[in-house]
């Protein structure tokens, strides 16, 4: 039975962008009391700093201008500078990657095999400039890519180590630590970044790493200031919807909407992300009501493609998803189970194998690949990885790896041992107050029986169909539509 982990977003985790993106989608800059005004001794400056690049054209000043364009907004004088730097290069590599952003050069994430070239220039980077808190971040980055964990976790505490109180160096540390369970050192970093400095963004991601890691969650809304609008909107963003998200689970639904609505007014993406994720399990409410730009999060759009059945731009968008974030295992997981849905179990065994690359010991995308590939027919295959999902106790996460095991032993011609691992999985999403789960359950194991053209396969699809016949989520239409075709060519048989 697939996973697609659509519970998983509860909290506003910080994503891991390279650092061009990071520049790119605004999430770096120092919210302002008042709005950004070029005065006459900016203009002075850079006037001054032109006519020497004008005289002795070097990569240095390049860099300088096309980050001085940048921030007054001046895009014929980043474009011109980012034009001189990929000629010319003889800068670091994130000012090229920089130059090409604004150049809109296809400059993708590398896939797997690519990381190791670039896991290799990122070291001479390092060795040629051992005190770049960004160089070391961004090789901890390429190495979680790789699924080299303890040498990613070495390289971010060599980072946080020369910027302990940085935003992006920070909440990128965190979200490594996040990602591969040690929840203490991650709330050791952000706690003592929050300590030196108050930044909304590092005080929003405190306040999601308390809560992940079951620390005291710091009085939130003593830091959200009573008159924010324009640009400081954004820089509370992900404050406000965490703030939102607090009220809304104690209960408090008038002032968890008022904390939401204004969240959504200048969201960051990683709100967006989050918001979708809301409206979808938690306040579909206020769906018709909301009007967020849900294109500018690749996750969100995921999402709201495959609610509206829109399979296939949904699988698109989960690739692309992948390319964002390539070391999470999330875009895997969802892309996998939207590809079995969609009746490509094949385009689910590829992206279950893609995801493993970074997420090597995953046993939801063990899960998800199995589920795949037994779907596809390639039982032998499954079989290698079967022994990754056998436990008998565990999370919610496992009664999905016996439902698979399940299958399993139906395509293995072991009937009445399907059977019986399909019923306790039934039973324990029942006792859990699961019925959305329990009815997936219950569909996946009809089409077992069907697919096995077992005795009692037209009563028990019959009877899933009957019973899940008002359900209208998509994972349930699409299972119905799929044990329906199923039944069907049985009948004609």
């Amino acid at each position: 039975m697939n996973n697609p982990q659509t519970h998983k977003r509860s909290h506003v985790v910080p994503k891991w962008f390279e650092y061009p993106k990071a520049i790119e989608k605004g999430e770096l800059a120092i919210p302002r009391e008042t709005p950004f005004e070029i005065n006459r001794a900016t203009k002075e400056s850079i006037h001054i700093d032109l006519e020497e690049f004008k005289a002795d054209s070097t990569p240095e000043m390049a860099c300088r201008l096309m980050g001085a364009g940048i921030v007054i907004g001046d895009e014929q004088l980043a474009h011109d500078m980012a034009t001189f730097i990929t000629k010319k290069g003889g800068v670091d590599p994130l000012s090229i990657k920089l130059a090409d952003k604004i150049l809109n050069v296809n400059s993708e994430i590398e896939n797997v095999s690519e990381v190791s070239v670039r896991i290799s220039k990122l070291r001479k980077w390092v060795s040629e400039y051992p005190n770049s808190a960004i160089a070391w971040i961004e090789l901890s980055r390429a190495f979680t890519i790789k699924g080299q964990n303890e040498k990613a976790k070495r390289a971010a505490k060599n980072a946080i180590q020369l910027a302990p109180y940085d935003r992006y160096i920070v909440r990128c540390a965190v979200r490594l630590f996040l990602h591969t369970g040690d929840f203490d050192i991650a709330w050791h970093y952000i706690k003592r970044a929050s300590k030196h400095h108050f930044d909304p963004w590092i005080k929003a991601t405190e306040v999601n790493v308390a809560l992940i890691s079951e620390h005291q969650t710091p009085d939130i809304n003593k830091f959200i200031p009573q008159d924010l609008s324009g640009d400081r909107l954004f820089h509370y963003s992900e404050l406000l919807e965490s703030a939102g998200y607090l009220e809304l689970n104690s209960g408090n639904e008038r002032k968890a909407k008022k904390q939401l609505r204004l969240a959504w007014t200048k969201p960051s993406e990683n709100v967006i992300s989050h918001a979708e994720w809301l409206l979808r399990n938690k306040i579909p409410w206020m769906r018709e009501t909301t009007l967020l730009e849900f294109g500018r999060s690749l996750e969100a759009t995921t999402w709201i493609n495959y609610i509206n059945f829109k399979l296939m731009e949904a699988l698109d968008a989960a690739r692309e998803w992948e390319l964002e974030e390539p070391y999470s295992k999330y875009p895997f997981v969802v892309g996998s189970s939207i590809a079995c849905s969609a009746g490509k179990p094949e385009i689910g065994v590829e992206i279950a194998m893609r995801g493993l690359h970074s997420n090597p010991h995953d046993r939801t995308i063990y899960n998800n690949l199995c589920y795949s590939l037994l779907r596809v027919g390639k039982v032998e295959e499954a079989g290698k990885y079967i022994n990754k999902l056998k436990v008998t106790k565990g999370p919610e996460s496992d009664i999905y790896c016996q439902a698979t095991i399940g299958l399993y032993e139906f395509k293995n011609k072991n009937i009445d041992g399907g059977r019986q691992t399909y019923r306790k999985v039934i039973e324990q999403f029942k006792q859990n107050g699961e019925p959305q789960l329990q009815a997936e359950a219950l569909l996946n194991f009809a089409l077992a029986e069907v697919e096995s053209s077992t005795a009692e396969a037209k009563i028990i699809a019959t009877k899933s169909l009957e019973r899940t016949e008002t359900m209208k989520s998509p994972e349930i239409i699409l299972l119905r539509n799929l044990v329906q075709n199923k039944l069907n060519l049985l009948n004609k048989s």
